[in-house]
C-alpha cells in the first residue's frame, strides 16, 4: 500500500512540476512583458504541421475558441498564433500523460494492483492537465484586466497634459508608454500597441481594436469617447480630463459596493464562529448548576435520595397500621 501512494505522490508531483515549467517555457516567449516586446509580435513565427495538428486533436466547445483567443488578449498573448500554441501545449500534455500512463499500466505487474492505480492517477493528471492552463489564463487575463483599469485614470491625466503641451495623441501616446512603463507595465504596453495600429491604420480603428480586446466599459467608454471627439473636432483633452474623473468616482464607487457587500459575507462566519463559543458562554454555567444540583440530590440526604422519602413515608405506614388494630 505505501509503495503505491509513493508512486501515485511521486509521479503527480512530477507530473505537475514538467507542466508548470513546460507551460512557463512554451507560453512566456509570446507574452508581452515590456514596450519592446510590441515590435517583436509583429513579425510572428509559423507554427509547425506538428503544433497545428496537435492543437485540432481536442474539439472546442461552441463559443470556446472565441473566449480563448478574448482571454489570451487580456492576458497579454498578442501574437497572431497565440491560440494554436496555446491548445498545441494544452493537449500536448494532457494527450502526452495519457499516454505515458497507459504504457506504464500495461508495462506494470498484472498480478498487483499497480495497473489500475496507475490508470487512476493518469485520469486524474489527464484531467488536470486540460483545465489547469484554462484556469491559469483566466488568473492571467483578470488580474491584469484589472490592472488596466486601475491604471487607466493615471495614463489619462498625462496624456491630457500632453495635449495640452501641444503634442498630438498619437505623440502623447508615445510620450505616456514610455514615462509610465515602471509604474503601470500592463498599459504602457497596451498605449504603444494602440499607436502602432494607429500609424498602421486610424486612431479611430486603433482605440476599436483596442476595445474590442479588452472588452470592459471603461475602455469601451474611452473608445467611443475619444472616437467622437475626433469627428466632431472638439477638443481632446477636455474630454479625457472628465472622463478619468468619472472613471475614479466609479471604481471608488465599485469598492465601496464590494465593501458593502463584505459585510454580509462576514455574516456566515461570524454565525458559525462566534456563535458557537457565546452559546457556551451563556448556557454553560446554568447547565453546570443544574448538574450540581442534580448530583449532589441523589445523594445521601439529599432531596432526591431515595432512602429519605421511604423514612417520611413509614410514619405513615405505622399510623395505618395503627388504625387497622383498633378497628377489628
Amino acid at each position: 500500500m505505501w509503495i503505491d501512494v509513493a508512486t501515485i505522490t511521486g509521479f503527480l508531483v512530477s507530473f505537475l512540476s514538467a507542466l508548470v515549467f513546460g507551460m512557463t517555457a512554451v507560453r512566456a516567449r509570446q507574452r508581452l512583458r515590456h514596450i519592446s516586446d510590441v515590435e517583436r509580435i509583429s513579425r510572428p513565427e509559423r507554427p509547425s504541421r506538428f503544433r497545428r495538428a496537435m492543437a485540432g486533436s481536442v474539439p472546442l466547445l461552441s463559443g470556446e475558441q472565441e473566449a480563448l483567443s478574448q482571454d489570451l488578449r487580456r492576458a497579454g498573448y498578442y501574437g497572431s498564433e497565440a491560440l494554436v500554441e496555446y491548445l498545441a501545449a494544452r493537449n500536448f500534455v494532457a494527450l502526452g500523460t495519457l499516454l505515458v500512463g497507459g504504457v506504464s499500466a500495461v508495462l506494470a505487474d498484472p498480478t498487483t494492483k499497480l495497473p489500475q492505480t496507475i490508470l487512476v492517477a493518469t485520469g486524474l493528471a489527464s484531467v488536470v492537465a486540460y483545465v489547469l492552463p484554462r484556469l491559469i489564463l483566466t488568473y492571467q487575463s483578470s488580474t491584469r484586466l484589472h490592472r488596466i483599469q486601475r491604471g487607466l485614470p493615471d495614463a489619462l491625466d498625462i496624456i491630457r497634459m500632453c495635449l495640452t503641451g501641444g503634442l498630438s495623441l498619437r505623440d502623447g501616446l508615445e510620450r505616456v508608454a514610455r514615462d509610465i512603463e515602471f509604474y503601470h507595465r500592463d498599459i504602457a504596453i497596451e498605449l504603444e500597441v494602440v499607436r502602432q495600429h494607429a500609424e498602421a491604420d486610424t486612431m479611430q480603428r486603433a482605440l476599436k481594436e483596442f476595445s474590442r480586446r479588452m472588452n470592459v466599459q471603461d475602455v469601451n467608454a474611452l473608445a467611443s469617447l475619444v472616437s467622437q471627439t475626433e469627428v466632431t473636432g472638439t477638443h481632446v483633452a477636455t474630454a479625457v480630463t472628465e472622463f478619468a474623473d468619472t472613471m475614479r468616482r466609479q471604481y471608488r464607487q465599485r469598492v465601496e459596493e464590494r465593501a458593502n457587500k463584505t459585510t454580509i459575507a462576514m455574516l456566515f462566519p461570524v454565525i458559525l464562529c462566534l456563535a458557537p463559543p457565546v452559546f457556551i458562554l451563556l448556557i454553560g454555567p446554568p447547565v453546570m448548576q443544574i448538574r450540581n444540583f442534580i448530583h449532589e440530590a441523589h445523594q445521601s440526604g439529599g432531596a432526591l435520595d431515595p432512602s429519605s422519602f421511604t423514612d417520611q413515608l413509614s410514619p405513615v405506614s405505622n399510623l395505618s397500621d395503627i388504625s387497622t388494630d383498633a378497628n377489628p
